[in-house]
């Protein structure tokens, strides 16, 4: 059996490239199911250990709504603290925290889906230059500054590409999401300890029932995943 090579170390520490990756066939692809599927039952395990922040609660009950398709609407009770998506522009310093978390709480009212989409898209092609995701980015958005290890940013930023990708069925969403959800699974539990085990369980939800979908339509596989 192949091993899936992507989450066997800290990727916060040593990014992959992507560059150029091999297709191993159908023993990688089942490689990557099972590497997922350890992943869950780890993140399960330790659901009875954690202290949420609300806002993260918040995203995950609303994030598994919309996914579903229901119209129940939540109330958001912290959205004097979000910053507008509009305050955002090019010619300022971007507080990352500030954007993903303004851009949720647009995805999740399906608000300005025109200025979601542009920063989405500037968001995507500076991950998949740098594999990482800044604390800041600088004017312009191309020079990122600051940390590189907030890992809630990270999966905020999955969750967004979650829910993008299950409206828009693009896979360049997908794509990228699965890079990122790479880097969540290679981390230790003393990093992921503060990301609601809810949330990692959605976006890796989304994710691995794109690639099963995907690997139907290409090669009309089937993949064993529990």
């Amino acid at each position: 059996m192949e091993n899936y090579e992507y989450t066997e170390v800290n990727r916060l520490e040593k990014p992959h490239n992507y560059m150029y990756t091999p297709y191993f066939g159908v023993e990688f692809i089942q490689s990557y199911f099972d590497d997922r599927s350890k992943n869950i039952e780890k993140f399960k395990a330790r659901k009875g250990e954690q202290n949420i922040e609300k806002i993260d609660a918040y995203f995950c009950t609303a994030s598994t709504l919309k996914l579903e398709k229901d119209q129940k609407l939540l109330p958001v009770n912290f959205q004097e603290n979000v910053e507008n998506i509009v305050s955002f522009n090019l010619k300022n310093k971007i507080v990352t925290e500030k954007l993903l978390t303004s851009l949720l709480v647009s995805q999740l009212n399906n608000e300005n889906e025109k200025l979601i989409k542009e920063w989405l898209d500037r968001l995507v092609q500076r991950f998949e230059v740098t594999k990482k995701i800044y604390e800041t980015y600088l004017v312009g958005f191309r020079k990122g500054g600051g940390s590189t290890g907030m890992v809630r940013l990270y999966w905020i930023f999955a969750l967004l590409l979650a829910l993008y990708y299950s409206e828009t069925k693009n896979i360049k969403y997908l794509n990228t999401l699965l890079k990122v959800n790479d880097l969540l699974c290679s981390l230790g539990d003393d990093l992921i300890r503060k990301i609601p085990i809810q949330g990692l369980e959605l976006v890796l939800s989304v994710e691995t029932e794109g690639v099963q979908l995907l690997a139907k339509n290409i090669e009309g596989l089937s993949f064993v995943f529990e």
